[in-house]
C-alpha cells in the first residue's frame, strides 16, 4: 500500500535501517526500542512501570507503554499511530511511528520540507450561528476570536504578516478556512479552539493536532479505516505539520505549566485540506471548572496568546535557520 511505501522512503532516507531490529507483529513492521536507542544517543530501555519502558540519555528520553498508543518524548506527551508491543529489550514501536513521530520529535532539524514563511493565517474557530463549546462564562467562538486578536498583535510586533479567516462574529465554512492559507504565499495556518467534554468534566489541559500519516488512524480511532488510506492535500507536508505541532506543544506546556494532553492526530477539514503547514490547538476545556475560569480571564488569554506566538517564532527559527526548537524544560 502507498502509505507503507512512503513510510519506507522516509525511513531509508533518515535512518540506519540495517542496524535496527525489525519484527513483524500483526502484519506490521515494528522496531525494538533497544535497537534504535543508540542511534539517538539513548541508553538501553529500562522498565519504569508495570508495562512502561524508558530509554534516556543526554537529557533526552522516550517512554512507551505496552498495549498503549501514549508515549512521552523529551517530556511531552505524544499519541502514536499504533500501540507499543513487547519486544527484545522490553518494547518495540511501529516503523510508521518511528519515522513519523519519534524521529521528527527527536530530530526536528532533520525534517525535510521545512521552509521559511512570512505570513501566519490565524483561524478563530466557530463563529456566527456556530457557537462552539460553552461555559458559564461564554461561548468558544468569542474566546477564540479574542485570543486570535491578542496573538495577531504579538506576531505583527515580531515582524510577521497576519491574515485572519474571520475578524468578527461571522460564520465561515470549514472548507473556506484552509483555502485562505492555500492562497497566501509563504504562510502557515494555525487554528485556535477551546475544548469540551460534557461526559467528563474532569478533562483538562491543552492539546495540539496535526494530520495523521497516510494510512494511519487518527488519535482516538482504534483501527485503520478506508478513509485513512485516502491521500489529502495535508499529507504532502505531514512531517512538517507534525514538527510545527510538536514545537507548539513544547512551548505551550513549557510556558503555561498546563496539563499536557499531547500532540495528537486528526483528519479535521482544516488540517486535511491545508496545502501549507497547518495545526489546530485546543486551549483547554470549557467544560472543566478550572480551565473555564482561566479561559474567561483576559490576563490568561494574553499569556496563552504569548505562548502560541513563542511557539510560532520558535518554529520560524527552525524552518529558516535550522535551529533546534526549545524543549518543554527549556521554556
Amino acid at each position: 500500500m502507498r502509505w507503507v511505501v512512503l513510510s519506507a522512503c522516509f525511513f531509508v532516507l533518515h535512518m540506519a535501517r540495517a542496524e535496527w531490529q525489525v519484527v513483524q507483529i500483526d502484519g506490521r513492521d515494528y522496531v525494538t526500542l533497544a535497537s534504535i536507542a543508540p542511534f539517538y544517543g539513548l541508553g538501553a530501555p529500562a522498565a519504569t512501570g508495570p508495562k512502561k519502558f524508558t530509554s534516556s540519555g543526554g537529557g533526552r528520553s522516550i517512554q512507551v507503554e505496552l498495549g498503549s498508543r501514549e508515549a512521552m518524548i523529551d517530556g511531552v506527551r505524544h499519541w502514536l499511530s499504533f500501540p507499543a508491543r513487547p519486544g527484545d529489550g522490553g518494547a518495540c514501536i511501529s516503523r510508521v511511528d518511528l519515522s513519523r513521530t519519534v524521529d521528527p520529535a527527536l530530530r526536528p532539524e532533520k525534517v525535510a520540507g521545512l521552509r521559511a514563511f512570512r505570513t501566519v493565517v490565524l483561524d478563530a474557530g466557530h463563529g456566527g450561528h456556530d457557537n462552539g463549546a460553552a461555559s458559564r462564562f461564554g461561548y468558544e467562538k468569542a474566546f477564540t476570536l479574542d485570543t486570535v486578536r491578542r496573538l495577531r498583535k504579538r506576531l505583527e510586533s515580531a515582524g510577521l504578516r497576519v491574515v485572519q479567516t474571520r475578524n468578527s462574529d461571522t460564520f465561515i465554512d470549514l472548507e473556506a478556512r484552509p483555502r485562505v492559507a492555500n492562497k497566501t504565499p509563504a504562510s502557515i495556518f494555525v487554528s485556535i479552539h477551546y475544548n469540551c467534554a460534557d461526559w467528563k468534566p474532569s478533562a483538562n489541559g491543552i492539546e495540539t493536532y496535526s494530520i495523521p500519516p497516510l494510512g494511519a488512524p487518527p488519535t482516538g480511532q482504534d483501527n485503520v479505516m478506508a478513509r485513512d488510506r485516502l491521500p489529502e492535500l495535508g499529507h504532502a507536508l505531514e512531517p512538517v505539520n507534525f514538527t510545527l505541532a510538536n514545537t507548539m506543544q513544547h512551548a505551550l506546556v513549557g510556558k503555561l505549566g498546563v496539563e499536557d494532553r499531547g500532540v495528537k492526530r486528526a483528519r479535521y477539514v482544516v488540517l486535511k485540506d491545508a496545502a501549507t503547514p497547518a495545526i489546530l490547538i485546543e486551549g483547554g476545556f470549557l467544560t472543566n471548572p478550572g480551565d473555564a475560569a482561566r479561559i474567561a480571564n483576559p490576563a490568561w488569554r494574553e499569556s496563552y496568546a504569548a505562548a502560541i506566538a513563542a511557539g510560532i517564532l520558535e518554529y520560524k527559527k527552525l524552518a529558516e535557520q535550522g535551529t533546534k526548537p526549545r524543549e518543554k524544560k527549556e521554556w
